[in-house]
């Protein structure tokens, strides 16, 4: 794997929808019918504790694949 088609980057808001959506596909029917990972990380920005700092998007040839949300 090439490294340097690999970016870290802080979220933006403009993109909550979206990364939203990648993680409900990532985890729908794996530990149970559905998921609720993806509505925790929505509710979880509006939490007082948020770090948005800590809020990352990787991206590999331009394209969103991994997120972190702590």
């Amino acid at each position: 794997m090439n490294k340097n088609n690999i970016v870290f980057r802080l979220e933006r808001q403009d993109e909550h929808r979206e990364v939203e959506n990648l993680v409900r596909e990532s985890f729908w029917n794996v530990y149970r019918p559905g998921c609720l990972e993806h509505y925790v990380l929505h509710v979880l920005r509006n939490d007082p504790d948020f770090v948005p700092e800590l809020d990352i998007v990787m991206e590999k040839d331009g394209k969103k694949s991994v997120r972190t949300c702590l």
